[in-house]
């Protein structure tokens, strides 16, 4: 079914990019690179050849069978989503997003202009399989501009200050942390998760936190590298009001699952820690926040339907045997590189620059190494 999709949006493709660069000249044929299989959609890596060129495009299809049987009204959203930050970001240049190419919602399907680069994700697992690949000071700078960007689309898209509703959270923390108990979850570990939730939100008391567009799926997957920044690429989730520090704890989260993989150090995930909420600008409360909605989100990962983890008994006695442990060490991991954020704000800034080739000139984009820093 996905093929036949596919076909058809080719086909329309074709009336909608000859419009779209005219100064390309007659356009030839338009060409599938290869595909990349998500969890609730299929990426197609297409490529339009022009008498002067060529331009590169993704087109997502989504599956019905995979998206709860809306995969239609994921696509429209998903448009609606990119439509509102195109408009939103309009007077922002330095904030990047894909390009919405025509509308294919009606046929599952979401068509954009393709961001090269490499994903963030990968480019941490890389750092961490080769020797002496995390020392360059790449991953630091990457999780540093994945900061910025996320701070200037908060700041765009900001809505009013509103009061944490701590009861609420609270309420469901302590039922989360009862399902990963009944899971194995140490009950010690239960106790430091909501003994430490409630020292925060009471510290918090009547202050107000920020309110923006919440993307809620940034993630270092959804994160691309590119040799003058960073680009996000997935507005499925995206909700046009919310806690903008739900996005934070997202990133923090995602980064903190990778340590889960023996190669991946400690040093290595708490360094994209530091760089990131830096470059975000978390206040001594915020960032106290912040620590308990990572861990609310490392819960639900835990507490999640086992239909949805895996099928097999032996996956899930597996991921439950994993998360267990890893929930138990970030609870129990001492708070000071936490709390103390703010004095580490005061780095000079660093110009982003992208490599030189061999033969000088300035190149795009090098997956061997992503930035280079000139102070």
């Amino acid at each position: 079914m996905a093929e036949k999709v596919l076909e058809q949006i080719l086909a329309e493709l074709r009336g909608i990019v000859s419009r779209r660069y005219p100064h390309r000249g007659g356009l030839g044929s338009i060409r599938v690179l290869g595909r990349v299989p998500k969890k609730n959609c299929t990426a197609y890596d297409l490529c339009a050849d022009f008498e002067k060129g060529t331009e590169r495009f993704v087109a997502k299809v989504y599956r019905p069978d995979r998206c709860d049987g809306i995969a239609k009204t994921t696509a429209q959203m998903e448009t609606a989503n990119l439509r509102y930050v195109h408009h939103a970001l309009r007077t922002e240049e330095l904030v990047r997003v894909p390009c919405l190419i025509g509308d294919f919602s009606e046929r599952c399907a979401v068509v954009t202009d393709k961001i090269c680069g490499l994903s963030l994700q990968p480019a941490i697992m890389k750092a961490a399989v080769l020797p002496g690949s995390g020392d360059s000071g790449d991953l630091a700078l990457a999780a540093s501009r994945a900061g910025k960007w996320l701070r200037r689309f908060h700041k765009v898209t900001a809505g009013s200050h509103e009061q944490l509703d701590a009861d609420g959270l609270m309420a469901k923390l302590a039922i989360l942390c009862e399902h990963c108990r009944l899971q194995g979850l140490a009950s010690d570990s239960v106790e430091v998760i909501l003994a430490r939730a409630r020292d925060v939100f009471s510290r918090c008391g009547q202050k107000t936190f920020p309110t923006s567009a919440v993307l809620g799926n940034f993630t270092p997957l959804n994160i691309i590298v590119t040799g003058d920044g960073i680009v996000f690429s997935d507005f499925s989730k995206m909700k046009r009001n919310g806690d903008s520090l739900e996005d934070v704890a997202t990133f923090m989260a995602a980064v903190e699952c990778l340590a889960k993989y023996p190669f991946c150090s400690r040093k290595m995930v708490s360094q994209i820690h530091e760089s990131f909420s830096n470059a975000y600008g978390l206040t001594r409360h915020e960032a106290g926040v912040v620590h308990i909605l990572k861990l609310k989100i490392l819960l639900e990962m835990l507490a999640q339907p086992k239909a949805v983890r895996a099928r097999a008994a032996r996956k899930t006695v597996m991921w439950n045997n994993v998360m267990r442990r890893f929930i138990h060490q970030a609870v129990h991991r001492p708070l000071a590189p936490i709390i103390g954020i703010e004095a580490a704000t005061e780095d000079p800034p660093r110009k982003w620059m992208p490599l030189k080739t061999s033969e000088g000139r300035q190149d795009t984009f090098d997956k061997r190494a992503i930035f280079r820093i000139t102070h």
